[in-house]
């Protein structure tokens, strides 16, 4: 009897395991064939970032090489002359230069701590020239666009202000006196490189004036010799402007002015190759004598007022040298005055129609 109720109890156990483990087989092939799937479905894809070649394309100019439209006869002057005359339209430019292409540097998945990056003087931008450069040219940078000149418009009295020969230690008290009346004016500057020098440059572009090239070395014979004379002086001065501030000077005026006595050979081919730089040159109708000898505080204001008054537009030629003490003093006064008589101040760039010395054959 005990023997028959153990059978039935161990039989019992065993269809019971039986039924647990049929069940957890049924359990285990049902969530597997619901997980296969899902987890097939669900899984998150590899990304993958691509950074895609980017081509910046800039616009350029070519300029045309005509030569500048012939001027009147006259005869060769030194410092002043007497007779100036306003140039020509500029030759007309086309904007037919092949492309340039850039490639975009990869994209870097890890950023460069602050205190590993160098610490140095950022450089001045690069300049590109706008036109086409011709091969083996040795002064490829020396390439600027000319844009059309805005007409002087009549009745509009208007004075520009030049001070040529800095910078030197009376640059920044000009600079104040301008400042003082609201003015800007234009500084066609010489090869001067003390760290004294250089700040007087930044800050006349710091405060909105115009900066210009004059000549680095103002040797007449040297820089006269030949048009590649002209362009080894004026790429010195023109890089001293441009490494110093930045800025691309595109205006200019000769030493001694256009027509000297220094220059009757090679004015014409000179201003023929500036011109196919697209540069732009001024004289002035306007001389205020201080650079002359003898020259006092009041014949400088006298020259400058009464030369003035003749002109609805005018170029006034002044010095900004360390000697030019007694310009600084006129200058408030010479201000005032052209204020009261109607003109206004502005600085000349490359859309002033300029005032041009004939030049000699």
């Amino acid at each position: 009897m005990k023997r028959r109720r153990r059978t039935r109890h161990l039989r019992n156990v065993i269809l019971s395991l039986s039924a647990v483990g049929l069940f957890l087989l049924c359990a285990v092939m049902f969530y597997d064939g619901l997980l296969d799937p899902a987890l097939s479905n669900g899984a998150e894809p590899e990304h993958t970032v691509s950074v895609p070649d980017s081509e910046s394309t800039a616009p350029s100019l070519t300029i045309s090489s005509a030569a500048p439209v012939s001027q009147e006869e006259s005869e060769p002057v030194s410092e002043t002359a007497s007779e100036p005359v306003v140039s020509a339209a500029p030759p007309a430019v086309s904007s037919s230069a092949p492309a340039v292409s850039s490639e975009a540097p990869p994209a870097s998945s890890q950023p460069v701590p602050v205190s590993s990056q160098p610490q140095s003087e950022p450089a001045p931008p690069e300049s590109v020239p706008p036109v086409s450069v011709p091969e083996n040219d040795p002064y490829p940078a020396l390439y600027v666009s000319k844009p059309d000149y805005v007409p002087h418009e009549a009745g509009d009295k208007v004075v520009y202000l030049t001070f040529d020969d800095g910078p030197s230690n009376l640059t920044i008290p000009v600079l104040d006196v301008l400042d003082r009346y609201g003015i800007k004016a234009t500084f066609f500057v010489v090869g001067k490189t003390s760290e004294e020098d250089k700040e007087a440059l930044r800050e006349t572009v710091e405060r909105g004036h115009t900066l210009a090239v004059h000549t680095y070395t103002h040797d007449y014979a040297s820089i006269y010799a030949s048009p590649e004379a002209y362009l080894s002086d004026f790429s010195r001065i023109r890089n001293l402007i441009y490494d110093t501030t930045g800025v691309e000077p595109t205006i200019y005026r000769y030493a001694g002015g256009s027509v000297n006595g220094y220059n009757k050979g090679t004015a014409r081919s000179i201003v023929t190759e500036m011109d196919r730089r697209g540069y732009t040159y001024y004289d002035w109708n306007v001389d205020s004598g201080d650079a002359q000898h003898g020259a006092t505080g009041e014949s400088i204001y006298r020259n400058v007022i009464d030369q003035t008054s003749r002109y609805e537009k005018a170029i006034v030629l002044m010095h900004n040298s360390g000697a030019k003490k007694d310009t600084l003093d006129q200058l408030p006064r010479i201000i005032e005055k052209l204020q009261s008589m109607g003109y206004r101040f502005a600085a000349l760039d490359a859309t002033v129609e300029p005032i041009n010395f004939r030049l000699p054959d």
